[in-house]
């Protein structure tokens, strides 16, 4: 196979300092909104989609924010030691683009009047902020890149490493069936609630549970995506599929682990045997996406296995002379190999007696 490919050190750095400062920016909404939160699990349930209001103000953070903050400290301590570092900044530019996508829409559409104007203006700063780093750290991601040093290198500088076979055959099927059961889910509601209604989900319009929230459906639709396309990579045992699937599996755990937990509030799973057939369904989806997300992600965060780098052509066993060892060749008949120079350890044999004697 061939030898794969990473990230230029200036590359790296600037993709450090961008996870720092989105991861930055997003714990400071966290922040802002944990001090004007009149309880702190009030920020959290308005996250999982129980909405409380501020004291006085809006909320402007969201679930992804959280999620975001987490994936640009492991995404920044990647970039400066992990071969795989143009997967996970790549992967994360990716998603920060598709998600802060609908507020520059969102923000300044007609429906959002009565916003504060500073709050409003920090929002579409932060929106820009978003979908321009991302857009500018996934094309220095593409276009600044060297083959990497080998594996005697620095672990950073060494190839990125494949998921292992098995790892890599579970992981596919673990974000394939989650993009499938997802994908279904929207299908669904797409034609319960009929277009009308459900475009508002994909646009954000009078649907928006806080102020940089990305639209329900939009986001679900970007975790299908992401969810497929990180499972035809694990297929394929691609180098970028580690790093991928950590990112879908890590957004998959996150939406589970939110929807449980609400279920669990609204008292859903101790009354599960009175729920309807599709009530009974979404609980266990969020089961299913919370099981789904940790398994694939700790399968997908082992060690990988690297690729054995074929010898170059003509090139010999040691310091590059010759084609390898090989025994001597026979001596011809008659031939008595020259005595050694140093006497063996043990006599040899005495010769047999010639015929006759």
């Amino acid at each position: 196979m061939g030898q794969g490919r990473i990230l230029t050190r200036g590359a790296r750095v600037f993709g450090a300092l961008v996870c720092a400062v989105l991861g930055m920016i997003s714990l400071a909404w966290i922040v802002r909104d944990l001090d004007k939160a009149d309880e702190a699990s009030h920020l959290w349930w308005t996250w999982s989609g129980m909405p409380f209001r501020a004291s006085g103000s809006l909320f402007g953070s969201s679930l992804f924010d959280l999620i975001l903050l987490a994936l640009c400290v492991v995404a920044g301590i990647a970039a400066l030691r992990s071969p795989a570092a143009a997967g996970a900044l790549g992967a994360v530019a990716a998603v920060t683009v598709v998600l802060r996508l609908p507020s520059l829409w969102n923000l300044n559409a007609d429906w959002m009047q009565g916003i504060p104007d500073d709050l409003k203006t920090r929002a579409n700063l932060t929106a820009w902020a978003g979908v321009v780093l991302g857009a500018l750290l996934l094309a220095t991601v593409a276009a600044a890149r060297r083959p990497a040093d080998g594996y005697a290198a620095a672990p950073a500088d060494q190839p990125p490493a494949r998921p292992a076979p098995g790892a890599a055959m579970l992981g596919a099927l673990l974000l394939g069936a989650s993009g499938a059961v997802l994908g279904a889910w929207q299908i669904y509601w797409a034609q319960k609630a009929e277009w009308d209604m459900y475009k508002y989900q994909l646009t954000g319009k009078h649907s928006l549970i806080t102020l940089l929230s990305p639209p329900s459906a939009w986001q679900a639709w970007a975790l299908v995506a992401l969810c497929l396309v990180a499972a035809a990579a694990a297929l394929g045992r691609a180098p970028l599929s580690r790093p991928l699937g950590m990112v879908a599996a890590a957004l998959v755990l996150a939406t589970g682990v939110s929807a449980v937990s609400l279920y669990i509030k609204l008292e859903y799973v101790e009354h599960f045997d009175d729920l309807p057939t599709v009530g009974v369904l979404t609980v266990l989806t969020a089961f299913f996406e919370l099981l789904v997300g940790l398994v694939a992600l700790l399968v997908l965060a082992r060690r990988g296995e690297a690729d054995t780098p074929a010898p170059a052509y003509g090139a010999g066993s040691y310091g590059g002379y010759g084609g390898g060892y090989a025994p001597p060749p026979a001596a011809p008949p008659g031939y008595a190999p020259p005595p050694p120079s140093a006497p063996p350890t043990a006599p040899p044999p005495p010769p047999s007696p010639p015929p006759g004697w």
